[in-house]
């Protein structure tokens, strides 16, 4: 829904009536504001009218004219409520955004972060924290972002979608990194046959979030990788060579698994109901009632005790 309010000129000027100088310089120096000082009621007034001008244009679309406004009005948000960037809670955002026709307050704010993202590794305080606030508000990752700067103190941005990606990539306690099996990446390719590339979609309702969206679209690629690394291909269309290697792969998966040792039904149901799989010290076995591994695709018993 479009906002029909006329842009309020008064309000923002009022940020910038007596600042704090000292706090001021400070925002400007360590902040990726596009001022070098502050700005005078002149210069304040002609970016509002440049803004004006275009202001019922380009729906959707960031405007340098609106870039430089959108940088006033966060400048001018820490100047009144005395708070620092990365302080700025979805209220502050909000009041910024009722300046803006075409933008909420998540696209000023990801706007605004754009010019001071910076890249940087995840430090152990940060998961933790991030666990917490992922208990406390699950999946809103913009104001998790914004609680996540503010209890760590960074002294850099942490986007939304930074936050969900480590989430569901690396701090998801329903993450599996366990070894694929046939049958998980016959499941794979099919599901991508009749879905198409949608590693989301695929991880949430086909594993359950247990892999990931990477390890999806990783493991897919991977196999790919292998099975074009056997043939050779001439002069043929991408479509045409990434279908052939699909196939390839399905029929791999396939004869792989019908070529498995099959238990009978009656011994299947007694492996799965009288079965564990444990770690264990192989000098200490004879603590165990019946030892069972795998050898050349049969069940040996290392310990019969019958």
């Amino acid at each position: 829904m479009q906002k029909k309010t006329p842009l309020n000129r008064q309000v923002v000027l009022e940020w910038f009536e007596q600042p704090d100088e000292v706090f001021a310089n400070a925002l400007l120096r360590n902040y990726q504001f596009t001022f070098s000082k502050l700005p005078e009621q002149e210069e304040i007034q002609l970016i509002l009218c440049s803004v004006e001008k275009a202001y019922n244009s380009k729906r959707g679309a960031w405007t340098p004219c609106q870039d430089k406004f959108l940088n006033l009005a966060v400048l001018g948000i820490c100047l009144r409520y005395h708070v620092k960037p990365v302080e700025l809670s979805p209220q502050y955002w909000e009041q910024i955004s009722r300046l803006f026709r075409f933008h909420n307050w998540k696209s000023c704010r990801n706007r605004w972060l754009e010019e001071c993202h910076k890249k940087a590794s995840w430090t152990p305080q940060e998961d933790r924290v991030l666990k917490e606030l992922q208990q406390f508000k699950p999946n809103k990752w913009c104001e998790i972002a914004l609680d996540l700067m503010r209890i760590c103190k960074t002294p850099y941005v942490r986007q939304g979608k930074q936050c969900r990606d480590r989430w569901i990539n690396k701090l998801d306690p329903n993450i599996v990194n366990i070894p694929w099996t046939r049958e998980e990446e016959l499941l794979l390719f099919k599901e991508i046959e009749q879905r198409g590339k949608k590693w989301a979609e695929i991880s949430l309702q086909v594993f359950q979030l247990k892999r990931t969206e990477n390890t999806i679209k990783n493991r897919y690629y991977n196999l790919l990788k292998q099975a074009e690394a056997k043939m050779k291909f001439g002069r043929i269309t991408k479509e045409l060579k990434n279908k052939i290697l699909v196939d390839s792969v399905i029929h791999q998966l396939e004869t792989s698994i019908n070529h498995q040792p099959k238990l009978e039904q009656g011994e299947e149901y007694q492996v799965k109901k009288n079965c564990q799989i444990h770690l264990f010290d192989f000098n200490n076995y004879d603590d165990y009632e019946e030892v069972v591994v795998i050898s050349k695709g049969k069940l040996v018993k290392l310990n019969d005790q019958q």
